[in-house]
């Protein structure tokens, strides 16, 4: 009985002792660019938000942590925030996955072949605040981010005696209207591509979460190989696999792909990339590299890549994303010769698309 108290006794010790490691970490928020949102009030375990700095348009799933600080990985959520869109608040408490983060901490995740170290580690906690008060937790290392809950928020009127003088302004007349006639809050050409796509339904950030057996394959010249790719899918999660050819496994759907890849060896070896985005923004890779972001694009949530995965593939077998790529050819956006999804043989070629190809420099 004394041996099996003492047993019991280590366990827990154990057990405490690895909720009280510390970890270098920091949280941030994340809110689709059409549904920009400002944070009232609100707390990560030891992490704090409130209305000062709380503002994201991040894009869904996007957006970095900063502000580190070395303590427990948080057990609790609770957060209260304006949606500007629906011109509501918005709260929430909520208990964490704790040990499903931690495991994650602890695990990280395969370096780059040309990294310094054997594993990278996840470092940044995101939540993100999506329209009608859902609520979504993912953690992020560099090139890789893993989705760890969903949560529900519901509508809340903040009462006036709690409002201090600071916060105010969060509650005068017309103040979600008149950020969202701000540019900084949404761009100009968000609310360009807003005006002609229309914004995404609501229900949408939830259908994004759906998930696929599906993996891309790569067609280059003879002589290449892939050096690293980048792959961002509409749930907010990114891969940058360190295993290639990639793994067959359940994913969301894809809005983009950056595939870096070279050509011969030595003094001779030439390096591309490839991109790729699903989208009727022409000019989607352009504003990239002209110091935009990758985010995921105003119409994605009318894209028929999500009617082929949804309506005209069995989502219970094997899809692959065959992606053949030719730098011979003279225009860049044309280098991306054959784009098509394949099940049972059957190909359903993907249209509405914008690539790029060209030398990495």
């Amino acid at each position: 009985m004394i041996k099996k108290t003492m047993l019991l006794l280590l366990l827990a010790i154990t057990i405490n002792s690895c909720m009280e490691k510390k970890y270098e970490w920091s949280a941030s928020i994340s809110a689709p660019r059409e549904y920009p949102v400002e944070v009232y009030t609100g707390a990560a375990g030891g992490y704090f938000f409130s209305q000062m700095g709380g503002f994201s348009n991040t894009g869904w799933g996007g957006g970095v942590g900063d502000n580190s600080i070395k303590a427990t990985l948080p057990e609790n959520l609770d957060m209260t925030w304006l949606s500007y869109i629906d011109n509501k608040f918005y709260t929430g408490e909520w208990k964490l996955p704790t040990e499903k983060i931690q495991q994650l901490f602890d695990e990280g995740f395969h370096s780059r072949p040309d990294s310094d170290s054997e594993r990278d580690n996840y470092s940044i906690i995101k939540i993100g605040l999506a329209p009608k008060g859902m609520v979504v937790v993912w953690v992020m290392g560099a090139g890789h981010q893993v989705e760890v809950a969903r949560f529900q928020a519901h509508e809340t009127i903040i009462d006036p005696k709690l409002i201090s003088e600071d916060e105010r302004y969060m509650f005068r007349n017309g103040y979600s209207q008149h950020r969202l006639e701000n540019n900084f809050v949404i761009s100009k050409d968000i609310r360009e591509q807003i005006e002609q796509y229309g914004y995404p339904l609501p229900e949408v950030y939830e259908e994004y979460r759906e998930k696929f057996n599906w993996k891309p394959k790569v067609i280059l010249p003879e002589g290449s190989k892939i050096t690293s790719m980048y792959i961002k899918m509409c749930n907010g999660e990114m891969e940058d696999p360190y295993d290639l050819p990639i793994d067959q496994k359940n994913r969301a759907i894809p809005f983009s792909f950056q595939i870096f890849w070279s050509v011969g060896s030595g003094k001779q070896e030439r390096e591309f990339v490839s991109r790729i985005a699903f989208t009727n923004d022409k000019e989607y890779w352009a504003k990239y590299l002209e110091g935009g972001e990758n985010e995921i694009p105003v119409d994605f949530d009318k894209n028929k890549i999500r009617k082929l995965f949804k309506e005209d593939l069995d989502k219970n077998k094997i899809i692959e994303m065959v992606i053949k790529i030719n730098p011979n050819v003279e225009i860049k956006s044309e280098r991306v010769t054959d784009l098509y999804l394949e099940q049972d043989g059957k190909r359903y070629e993907i249209k509405e698309k914008v690539t790029r190809t060209g030398k990495y420099e």
